[in-house]
């Protein structure tokens, strides 16, 4: 993948862009776990406010008071992390977002190849017991399992995605082996 690739927004924000050209937001966007910035540039360049941020791990503990937030996006964020600490991060989102905005975010999927691999921190939860990400737990989830964790939010769109080609090399450098990344790709409205 080329480096102009790595600059491209992922297909979730762009489809955020453009539902937010047709439809204005109800306040900013929070994107959670701005990675390498790829997300955070294509909405400022397609002028629309954004709060990011940055450290995707404090995803339980975003900033802003009750329904602040008029979309949400997360790219990466939550993937990492055990099925505990996710529902605990998603119960925030919500509530930091104002009723019926939009929500873009992926999730790991059963069917990635990292699934059950590493270390187990639960049935869903797994950590790489080597490499880049060396201890980080990764939730993996099936249809079901998304449904369950999104309680609260009404599912517009979810679809396994084939991510070796987006999530790409820039992210995971050292990787050099992995390959079958699966993840969710969700677009959901808060309830």
């Amino acid at each position: 993948m080329s480096s102009s690739s790595a600059q491209t927004a992922h297909p979730l924000a762009e489809r955020l862009i453009v539902l937010a050209r047709e439809h204005p937001l109800d306040g900013p966007v929070i994107e959670v776990g701005t990675g390498s910035g790829r997300n955070t540039r294509a909405l400022v360049d397609a002028r629309i406010p954004v709060v990011s941020v940055p450290d995707s791990t404090l995803y339980t503990q975003l900033p802003g008071s009750r329904e602040d937030y008029g979309a949400a996006l997360s790219t990466h964020a939550y993937l990492h992390g055990t099925s505990a600490k996710l529902r605990a991060g998603i119960a925030e989102l919500r509530r930091v977002l104002r009723p019926n905005a939009p929500v873009f975010v992926t999730l790991g999927s059963f069917k990635d190849a990292r699934y059950g691999l590493g270390i187990p921190f639960d049935e869903r939860s797994f950590a790489p017991g080597e490499g880049a990400e060396l201890g980080i737990p990764h939730a993996y989830f099936d249809r079901d399992g998304v449904l369950e964790l999104l309680l609260g939010f009404t599912i517009e769109s979810m679809e396994e995605v084939d991510v070796d080609d987006i999530v790409g090399r820039w992210a995971h450098a050292d990787d050099d082996e992995v390959a079958g990344r699966v993840h969710w790709f969700v677009v959901a409205r808060r309830d």
